[in-house]
């Protein structure tokens, strides 16, 4: 068999790409253990829940919500369990609805993944997760609801301390005191990691 002119140059390019990805994946490898392992943090920030309970709508509350989260992250991908809370105060004008002031206690225990673009000292990240989303409202009861979460961040790496910022949408409907709840809001997330 003759091998021509083009079929040695497809086999040149090929042995060139194979080249390049052996080397990119040595590359990744080694680079891999100083871009991976856990952490542990603490975050706080602000819950904006658009609140209605059948067609009667509450005015919107911000509170301040504080939890933690640990987690694990390799190279762009991260996953970790988060727990954090709020204490709302809904208030409406309905007549509908007997009180004008009501509590509310809003949680959230899940799981969320965050895949971004491992820069330097940056780390922007799009983030989903999904969990168990309790509310109690004063005198009412309580339920809970499993729901999946969005948003995008950034955290700013400064040794093994991290600080970041979030944009969270969450949207869920629990059924409290025989009345079909509707939750839903942009929550902002802020805080700090201590990476291992």
């Amino acid at each position: 068999m003759i091998i021509g002119p083009k079929s040695q140059e497809d086999k040149v390019k090929k042995r060139g790409l194979r080249m390049s990805l052996c080397l990119f994946s040595l590359f990744a490898l080694a680079y891999a253990p100083a871009q991976a392992g856990f952490y542990v943090g603490a975050r706080g920030g602000l819950s904006r829940q658009d609140v209605k309970a059948g067609e009667i709508e509450f005015t919107r509350d911000s509170s301040f919500l504080y939890g933690g989260q640990i987690g694990f992250k390799l190279l762009s991908f991260a996953v970790e369990g988060e727990f954090y809370r709020a204490d709302h105060n809904l208030l409406t004008a309905d007549a509908r609805f007997l009180k004008p002031s009501q509590g509310m206690d809003y949680y959230y225990l899940g799981v969320n993944g965050k895949l971004g673009i491992p820069l330097v000292i940056v780390f922007p990240y799009i983030t989903v997760g999904y969990g168990t989303y309790a509310v109690s409202l004063d005198d009412l009861g309580d339920d809970s609801s499993a729901a999946f979460n969005i948003g995008a961040g950034a955290e700013l790496t400064l040794g093994k301390i991290g600080l970041f910022a979030e944009l969270r949408y969450t949207d869920f409907s629990l059924e409290i005191g025989s009345q079909n709840w509707d939750f839903g809001g942009l929550d902002i997330h802020a805080g700090i990691n201590i990476h291992f």
